[in-house]
């Protein structure tokens, strides 16, 4: 049910290769949240479809951890 709905929506989409990726891993823990609907599966179900979201809004955040330790 969830998988579906959730293959519907990025068939309308325009994945790069990093959504893409990111759509795979939603549509494989949609597919075992149907399955078995664990709330722990239902969690990182919802994370990554927000990260998802982000991308395709453009409104993805560059996180550079060294970029800190790299300014003089």
């Amino acid at each position: 049910m969830i998988e579906q709905a959730l293959r519907e929506w990025l068939n309308e989409a325009d994945l790069d290769a990093e959504s893409s990726v990111l759509a795979l891993i939603a549509l494989k823990l949609a597919h075992e949240f149907d399955d078995k609907p664990h709330t722990s599966t239902a969690a990182e179900l919802r994370k990554t479809i927000l990260e998802l979201s982000r991308h395709l809004s453009g409104n993805v955040q560059e996180f550079d951890p060294l970029a800190d330790l790299l300014k003089r």
